[in-house]
């Protein structure tokens, strides 16, 4: 199941990056799909290494992790998609902002738990 995830990731990574397309010169690419799929395609990326360290924790763990990676990435997309385009202050909040606001939250939650988990195994181990 933990293979099946990092690789479900990659998959989601790829299929993004092809809605994408196509690329004429720009280093950005304009595809048809790719203003709804700009915000996920960062998820995405951001998935695959956090799924990689996800598979030092055991089954539970990992099935805890999953749910908690759904429910925060629905979440954040609802947000996301709530708040507006472009920003018009000085300081302003929109849709990017949001998006790499839950992404590094999101991240940091996560690496705090992979933390957690490896020392409390580790401390069962000595035991």
């Amino acid at each position: 199941m933990k293979k099946k995830t990092v690789l479900s990731f990659v998959l989601l990574l790829v299929i993004s990056f092809l809605l994408f397309l196509p690329c004429e010169k720009d280093l950005y690419c304009t595809g048809k799909f790719s203003s709804i799929i700009q915000y996920p395609f960062v998820w995405f990326i951001l998935s695959i290494p956090l799924s990689l360290f996800a598979l030092t924790l055991n089954d539970q763990k990992h099935k805890f992790w999953l749910k908690f990676t759904g429910i925060f990435f629905a979440i954040s997309m609802v947000f996301v998609f709530a708040t507006p385009e472009y920003g018009s202050g000085i300081v302003s909040i929109d849709r990017e902002l949001t998006n790499w606001f839950f992404a590094g939250l999101y991240s940091f939650i996560s690496i705090i738990y992979f933390i957690i988990q490896f020392i409390k195994n580790r401390s069962k181990s000595t035991i």
